[in-house]
């Protein structure tokens, strides 16, 4: 008696050999299958299902599967790929970069400051074109102002931007002052032959000397002292042709005396601007006129005239020409004039 093995699970039974007398075809038909007969016969009636599942291979797989490069697929390998696909060689096609995580991180953190960025931008694009409408703005109301010959009138503030701003400043305001000089010197003159009295020397003056700070203002200007020069002058002129010389009142005289010391302080102040410009003008003519007019007073007991401005003008005159001083000092070989 021996142990024969019957199946997959291991179970054995008890099998007394055949008598010898038997047959070989008896024997076999007595026998247990064997475990390859039913492995055969498994093969042969297993279900559609266990096909599908356990797919056999129709054909050897060829060597090239194994080449470099290449994994083949199977349970060995873990499962990668299709069951009976090859599985794609690592090195075909451009791999996948990774993330730069790096990047993302400073763009996210940069980003509330790259918004704010544009909207300042957005912002001082807006405020460029509103000051560009104000500076239009501003131009048109220079321009009509200039067109009714109100320069001489406006604030300082805004008389400030249009001598610094408009082109031939200095031009535009000596004719404006010197028009409106003259327009109030007539309508002075206009009233008193309409009161059929005359207006005292004390009231001209006030009249002349509210034209003082325009002129002064005129003088800081670029080619503004030589016409500052000519309208002081004229401010003088004009209290001169107003007549009542020959009265010989004290308060009229002492009211022309304060009149042109005013005017002569303004006029160093010209005078020594005018000089300062390097401007070539004929300074001896100039000199010869305010002394005509010194003279013409001096009959009506009224002096000086102008006398620090005549005492600037022939220094100047004086160390130009080399000339001797009123200290026996030549000129030329001392000390220029300062100016301011």
């Amino acid at each position: 008696m021996f142990f024969k093995r019957r199946s997959r699970a291991n179970s054995y039974i008890d099998n007394e050999p055949p008598p010898r007398s038997q047959s070989y075809d008896d024997y076999e038909k007595q026998r247990p299958d064997s475990s390859s007969t039913r492995e055969k016969h498994q093969q042969h009636v297993s279900s559609p299902i266990e096909e599908d599942m356990y797919p056999r291979p129709q054909q050897p797989q060829e060597p090239q599967q194994f080449s470099r490069g290449v994994i083949p697929s199977g349970p060995m390998n873990g499962g990668m790929g299709g069951m009976g696909q090859p599985t794609p060689p690592l090195s075909s096609g451009k791999p996948e970069p990774m993330p730069d995580l790096l990047a993302q991180a400073f763009n996210q953190a940069v980003r509330p400051y790259t918004e704010k960025i544009e909207q300042l931008e957005s912002q001082l694009a807006d405020m460029q074109a509103w000051i560009e409408q104000l500076e239009q703005q501003r131009a048109e109301v220079h321009g009509w102002i200039d067109k009714r010959g109100l320069r001489p009138d406006v604030p300082p503030s805004i008389a400030k931007i249009m001598d610094t701003t408009t082109p031939d400043a200095a031009v535009t305001l000596n004719a404006q002052l010197d028009r409106k000089i003259t327009i109030v010197n007539f309508d002075l003159h206009r009233l008193q032959d309409d009161l059929n009295d005359s207006i005292s020397s004390a009231h001209f003056a006030s009249a002349m000397l509210k034209f003082l700070p325009d002129i002064q203002r005129l003088a800081l200007l670029p080619n503004g002292p030589r016409h500052a020069f000519d309208l002081v002058l004229k401010l003088g002129g004009n209290l001169n042709s107003h007549g009542g010389l020959d009265n010989g009142d004290d308060d009229d005289i002492n009211a022309r005396r304060d009149f042109y010391g005013r005017l002569d302080a303004a006029m160093v102040d010209v005078v020594s601007r005018r000089f300062g410009e390097g401007e070539e003008w004929n300074v001896a003519r100039e000199i010869k006129r305010i002394e005509k007019t010194a003279q013409y007073l001096v009959t009506f007991g009224i002096k000086p005239y102008f006398p620090d401005t005549l005492d600037l003008m022939r220094r100047e005159v004086g160390y130009q020409s080399g000339g001797q001083g009123p200290n026996g000092v030549p000129n030329g070989g001392g000390e220029p004039p300062r100016y301011h």
